[in-house]
């Protein structure tokens, strides 16, 4: 977890001197990070500064509290268009089974 979260941050620091990059990361492990890092915020605040202040000049507390209710909006809104695509009872076809088993290594 520590070197996924080390590399998140190295890449937030690169798009922040960049530009508008994208950084990619699951839903599971944004929520994930996120938790952690409110989290780690709490006990030492210090140390969040440090981690922080190279990427934007924000409190800690704000920036967090704000990526946690982005990620929360995308993980609702992608069960939203996952249950509007798959209603109950939906079955894939051969092609979407073999799409979504392809979707899973790549």
């Amino acid at each position: 977890m520590a070197s996924g979260a080390r590399v998140i941050r190295n890449r937030l620091i690169t798009t922040a001197a960049g530009g508008d990059d994208t950084v990619g990361v699951t839903v599971d492990k944004a929520q994930l990070l996120v938790v952690t890092a409110l989290r780690i915020a709490d006990w030492d605040t210090a140390r969040t500064r440090d981690i922080v202040d190279p990427i934007t000049h924000e409190p800690a507390l704000a920036l967090l509290t704000r990526l946690k209710r982005e990620v929360c909006a995308t993980a609702q809104a992608a069960r939203e268009r996952a249950d509007a695509a798959y209603p109950e009872g939906y079955e894939l076809s051969e092609d979407e089974e073999s799409e979504a088993w392809r979707g899973i290594g790549g």
